[in-house]
């Protein structure tokens, strides 16, 4: 309240200057809690930190600010609204990006954890975007276990238990490791392929009784790495196929 007395006692000697500081003021003070406009949406979970990581981007006019995605009560399901404080309405575009990350257990056998709802907008009623699993993901999405599962953190790299694998999803540019048991009958070898045109093998070792190979992607897209596991005096040939899938956010 003093500040209004101020600038009522500053207009007698420069209106105009008063008049400026007091839209400044008003501007200051003007701000509202609000959905808001996403021109991207994006979900990832993190298997291995249990963590459910929403994304959003966009242009807004005006200051924005506290950036949030609220989770609302939804049967079935997950459900989100994306909303921020604006203000003041200074009609200039303002670009954002926000990232928001969630701790849960997923997948769930009892609602539907493929997508999730954001409410945005430009989408009032909600938007379905899919969930992205970092780490192994087994034939069964809402049976598995979540122990058994891995995740791409931003700097270690991703595990994966070559004996269960089949499918696994991987961030763009981010490293991952295929394991295969380095306990082979005399005589035998262990043989892996990949596409070098979307993969780079980064490191190969051996780490307790696994061989360890390290990948990182050059693009987006669907791939395979296959280890070949051969018997030697034991005359066995032993595939083993991981369908790879590189994405980004």
């Amino acid at each position: 309240m003093s500040k209004f007395v101020l600038y009522k006692r500053r207009s007698a000697e420069n209106p105009k200057e008063s008049k400026h500081q007091l839209f400044n003021l008003i501007l200051f003070i003007m701000g509202f809690l609000g959905i808001i406009p996403a021109a991207k949406l994006a979900a990832m979970y993190d298997t291995k930190q249990q963590k459910l990581i929403l994304y959003a981007e966009g242009v807004l006019k005006g200051a924005t600010y506290g950036f949030s995605f609220k989770q609302d009560t939804f049967m079935g399901g997950l459900k989100f609204t994306l909303q921020a404080w604006t203000g003041p309405l200074t009609g200039k575009e303002q670009p954002y990006q926000y990232s928001e990350g969630f701790q849960m257990h997923l997948p769930q056998s009892h609602f539907n954890s493929k997508s999730v709802l954001i409410v945005t907008e430009n989408h009032p009623q909600g938007e379905t975007v899919t969930i992205n699993y970092t780490g192994f993901v087994g034939p069964d999405k809402a049976k598995a276990n979540a122990k058994e599962a891995v995740a791409v953190p931003a700097d270690v790299a991703v595990n994966v238990p070559a004996a269960n694998s089949s499918q696994l999803n991987v961030l763009f540019k981010m490293p991952f490791n295929i394991n295969a048991n380095s306990n082979v009958p005399k005589m035998g070898s262990v043989d892996i392929q990949y596409d070098r045109t979307l993969l780079q093998l980064v490191t190969a070792g051996i780490n307790d009784s696994d061989i360890v190979w390290t990948f990182n992607s050059l693009k987006t897209g669907d791939t395979q790495i296959v280890v070949t596991t051969y018997g030697g005096i034991a005359q066995f040939v032993m595939a083993k196929t991981y369908d790879v899938r590189i994405f980004v956010l």
